[in-house]
């Protein structure tokens, strides 16, 4: 077993390696980077002031000194710089944190309570029109982008309630956050529930 476990840990390094490399290099040989764009919306382009700004964020080097220096900074918690709001990147992520964590809860929530019951009931009920219905729905939601199912939910509550939820970073009551983070929840965990309904569905086949 603790082998099993060492060799699934050294394969996920490689994984996250591999994927790390590829991204990488796939945004600096696209044409343009960080100080064209800079430039770009600052409307003029000074060639001795780029190179200078070039030469400060490395992207004067190689590409491999630039991933070595690139994911140094990631081990050491340096994520690098928002030249929109003029903060350090992990400033900007940190604050964010908590509610991201309490929306991908509320998701999964819903997927496991959505997806396996309904799952169970498909199996059940194998080859009878429910089960076809509920694989219709299950493949439906697996086929949607999440932003298209979350604009139909928008347009739902819009159409049902006369409104839709403004976000609010500090709600005064847990419902006023349930109604706050119900709709992204609900487009982000669809999908999830989906793919949690056709697993159950087939385990228990």
């Amino acid at each position: 077993m603790f082998a099993y476990i060492v060799r699934r840990l050294v394969l996920m390094l490689v994984t996250l390696f591999g994927i790390s490399v590829i991204i990488f290099v796939l945004l600096r040989i696209v044409p343009g980077n960080i100080v064209d764009i800079l430039f770009a919306a600052a409307g003029y382009v000074d060639q001795a002031d780029k190179a200078n700004l070039e030469r400060e964020l490395g992207l004067d080097q190689p590409i491999v000194v630039q991933y070595l220096q690139w994911i140094g900074g990631m081990l050491r918690g340096d994520l690098g710089y928002s030249y929109v709001s003029e903060k350090p990147a992990l400033d900007e992520i940190l604050p964010r944190i908590p509610i991201t964590a309490r929306l991908a809860g509320l998701a999964l929530l819903f997927s496991a309570s959505m997806g396996i019951p309904l799952g169970v009931i498909s199996a059940v009920k194998q080859g009878t029109r429910l089960d076809y219905f509920l694989r219709v729905v299950s493949l439906s939601g697996l086929s949607l982008p999440s932003f298209w199912l979350g604009l139909l939910i928008l347009m739902a509550s819009v159409a049902m309630f006369g409104t839709m939820p403004i976000f609010n970073p500090n709600p005064k009551t847990w419902t006023e956050a349930l109604a706050i983070y119900c709709v992204p929840a609900l487009a982000v965990g669809f999908r999830s529930a989906a793919l949690t309904m056709r697993i159950t569905r087939s385990s228990m086949l």
